[in-house]
């Protein structure tokens, strides 16, 4: 019994295995595609933001207001302003671009805080952890106008999220709306 292949038997097993590794890597290169692993989503880590920083009523000038954000466990970024002659500070927006969003496991959320800093003291003007990688209508509506009185004992809000009805939001602030 002669069990070796002729030429061209190995000629075709050859073909055949070239072709369906190919075909292999092609569907997984489809697969990766359709699932997005290698495509950058946008990302929105914080609306604008525009508050005002009293003391008893009246506005704190030249105070230091630091904003921290962070995506899941991705780097901090960091800005900083100082609030004007009213006590007035502002953020511009702030989206990022990531990978993250296509991986079926990834359930990071978006951390935010604002913090400004009087006396040696941190005064927490926003923390939260938003859901999702789109602007949130509450948080945003909120951010735009946040009053915050360095008087004010540091509080939690609830806040319904209309995106995300089954959650909500927990920010802590001594800020009011």
């Amino acid at each position: 019994m002669n069990f070796a292949f002729s030429h061209q038997k190995r000629l075709l097993v050859i073909v055949l295995l070239a072709v369906s590794v190919l075909f292999f890597l092609f569907s997984t290169q489809a697969a990766t595609t359709m699932f997005g692993l290698f495509k950058k989503y946008d990302v929105h880590l914080s609306p604008e933001v525009h508050g005002v920083i009293t003391n008893n009523g009246e506005p704190v000038v030249g105070l230091k207001v630091f904003r921290g954000l962070t995506y899941g466990d991705d780097k901090e970024l960091i800005d900083e302003t100082l609030t004007d002659d009213e006590g007035r500070f502002s953020f511009d927006e702030k989206n990022i671009r990531s990978r993250k969003p296509g991986s079926m496991f990834d359930e990071s959320r978006i951390r935010q805080v604002i913090v400004a800093k009087a006396n040696d003291k941190d005064y927490m003007l926003w923390y939260t952890q938003a859901i999702g990688i789109e602007p949130n209508k509450a948080l945003t509506e909120r951010m735009k106008k946040l009053h915050c009185d360095l008087a004010n004992s540091e509080e939690e809000h609830e806040f319904d999220s209309v995106e995300y009805p089954q959650d909500g939001y927990l920010v802590h602030s001594i800020c009011r709306w």
